[in-house]
């Protein structure tokens, strides 16, 4: 006969147990005492060679971490739990450099995984590129545009880089607006957010509407040089091949991040490459990213759902 213990924990449900995550923090992927460092999360598993997830951080190029208060951190812990190994990456930021150094950096991390991910269990065959923001735009330009994987200091192969199956923008920039598009069409916008709130006329408006050439951002990381800027977008590079693409965004963007979206995706599925866009609610630019801490919010799920296709 059964004592009553052992009969009550065969009858009681069991409450699954979350696997354990395993951090590997603060490994450098290129040499020198720059931002060139990286985390990695995976769970512990007898599976050796699960599929890989590069993480690139928002921040405007200019500011931002891998871990940022555990928001990014978070995020790579997600897929991690979700069955990928995750490497979630600095990069430099500007003033102290401009581009295309930030996209030098993600395409030296993508190399350090083709050659060290296995390490970690990961399969170097089976890559994601997912990006917030200016991250967004970083992963989307070193998929687009050859040169940067191509760079000889990688040394990396053509099937190597064949080895990056999908790309992932969560509210990202696709095209740099110049100086006049941005005064045109986004300085006004943004710095009316700013004054947003404020009860009658404000002598501080038209102030900062005549300085908003001065403090133009994209100025800050990719010059006035029309040609540099138009170089740096990756609606420019659109191309037959290049790997497929989800992008995202919130109900609450900076002027005109939908309208890159869709125009992005236009254009890539004119080339024959498979591109969907998906906008979420109850969000916003900034707090997006957080909807990718839980497995089980609709925006994470997409993203897997994209990522484990991409994979198979």
């Amino acid at each position: 006969m059964l004592c009553l213990p052992l009969l009550l924990a065969l009858i009681s449900p069991t409450t699954p147990v979350a696997p354990a995550l395993q951090e590997t923090l603060d490994l450098r992927y290129h040499p020198g005492k720059d931002r060139h460092t990286l985390d990695i999360f995976r769970t512990e598993s007898n599976e050796t060679s699960r599929p890989v997830v590069l993480f690139v951080h928002g921040g405007t190029w200019m500011a931002g971490d891998k871990n940022f208060y555990g928001i990014n951190r978070k995020a790579g812990q997600m897929f991690a739990r979700s069955g990928f190994v995750t490497v979630v990456i600095n990069y430099r930021l500007s003033p102290f450099v401009q581009h295309p150094e930030h996209a030098r950096d993600v395409a030296r991390a993508y190399a350090w995984i083709q050659k060290n991910i296995h390490t970690y269990g990961g399969d170097p065959k089976r890559v994601v590129l997912v990006g917030h923001s200016a991250g967004g735009h970083l992963a989307s330009l070193v998929a687009t545009d050859p040169a940067y994987l191509a760079d000889p200091e990688l040394k990396l192969d053509p099937e190597t880089r064949r080895n990056l199956r999908g790309v992932v923008g969560v509210s990202g920039v696709y095209r740099i607006p110049t100086g006049e598009e941005f005064q045109k069409q986004i300085a006004r916008n943004i710095i009316d957010s700013w004054l947003d709130g404020t009860k009658g006329p404000s002598l501080a408006a038209p102030l900062l509407h005549l300085a908003s050439p001065t403090i133009n951002p994209f100025r800050m990381v990719f010059g006035a040089d029309t040609a540099q800027i138009r170089k740096a977008s990756p609606v420019s590079h659109v191309r037959k091949g290049v790997p497929p693409f989800l992008l995202l965004y919130s109900e609450q963007e900076p002027p005109t991040l939908d309208e890159m979206a869709f125009d992005f995706a236009r254009r890539l599925i004119d080339r024959g490459v498979p591109a969907e866009v998906r906008a979420f609610e109850g969000c916003n630019h900034r707090t997006i990213v957080r909807r990718l801490h839980d497995e089980k919010d609709v925006v994470a799920m997409k993203v897997l759902e994209f990522a484990r296709n991409r994979v198979r």
